[in-house]
């Protein structure tokens, strides 16, 4: 009874043991993922186009140790030092695998890259202002500057060739600016273009949109007496800003009027008028550009 339990034992150790060798032994096939690390990366080129982040590998092995090598993180070292701009395939070859000698490569996805490769330029360009709302009502924009004029961008050689200026994020003012508006505004970069600075300063300048009204006024003489005008009122051309000379009030603050000089004799007098009118504003014509006063 001894001696069969002992020979049990045996053969349940060397069932294990076999089950171990031929376990071991066995070869399967796995697929891993492989992560791609660029090298050797000429100055002056980037890649635009056709970059993968990972590929994935068929290993076959020893089962034994397929998990393992699941469990670890593989590098596939791409070496680009040899692109040019341009379409470049590049075959990704099995022997620049970083695995155990137990392993073969059987398969590669993809088998090579399609890499559109880019020359890297950089260059001045002007900044544009963009107003992000219409001028505001009589008002127009005079005079525009900004701080620095130029910006350098970066990037690939076709989008920067392409680019005729930098234009900033819309400028929002307001609908009352003021004379003068200033402030720093972000500019709106084209993607894949690096600029510097990313910002400018903005100045813009108001001015009053500009116009011309017809008014007629009385002739007013000083000091007031015996006197009389001919004829009674006079037709004024004048040129001003055009929010003043829309205003309701405007024809009563212009005013025509001739001083008589002290000593000045009885009878009849031709004379010219002086025309008083709001600040900003210009005498365009005068029609008549005299007057006759008769003294009595």
């Amino acid at each position: 009874m001894r001696s069969n339990w002992q020979q049990l034992v045996l053969a349940f150790v060397l069932a294990v043991f076999s089950w171990y060798l031929v376990t071991g032994r066995e070869k399967v096939d796995s697929w891993v993922p492989m992560r791609v690390e660029m090298t050797g990366m000429p100055d002056g080129l980037f890649i635009k186009g056709g970059m993968l982040g990972s590929v994935d590998v068929l290993l076959r092995g020893p089962r034994g140790m397929v998990r393992k090598i699941e469990e670890t993180q593989l590098v596939y070292p791409l070496n680009l030092s040899r692109v040019t701009p341009g379409k470049n395939v590049i075959g990704l070859d099995p022997d620049n695998i970083p695995i155990p000698k137990l392993f073969e490569v059987v398969e590669v996805r993809p088998s090579r890259i399609e890499l559109d490769v880019e020359r890297r330029i950089s260059r001045d360009v002007p900044v544009k202002p963009v107003l992000g709302s219409p001028v505001p009502d009589g008002y127009i924009l005079a005079g525009t500057r900004v701080r620095p004029e130029t910006v350098r961008v970066t990037g690939a050689e076709k989008a920067v060739s392409d680019l005729d200026d930098i234009r900033t994020d819309p400028i929002a003012f307001g609908a009352s600016p003021g004379a003068v508006w200033e402030d720093r505004v972000s500019l709106d970069v084209p993607e894949g273009v690096e600029a510097a600075p990313l910002a400018a300063v903005v100045t813009l300048h108001f001015s009053p949109r500009q116009g011309e009204a017809t008014v007629r006024v009385p002739v007013r003489i000083f000091p007031p007496g015996r006197s009389e005008v001919s004829p009674k009122t006079v037709s004024l051309r004048i040129k001003g800003p055009v929010q003043l000379l829309n205003d309701k009030s405007f024809e009563e603050s212009v005013e025509a009027r001739v001083d008589l000089k002290p000593g000045l004799e009885v009878g009849r007098h031709e004379m010219p008028y002086q025309v008083k009118m709001p600040q900003g504003c210009e005498l365009v014509e005068a029609r008549p550009d005299r007057v006759t006063v008769i003294l009595k």
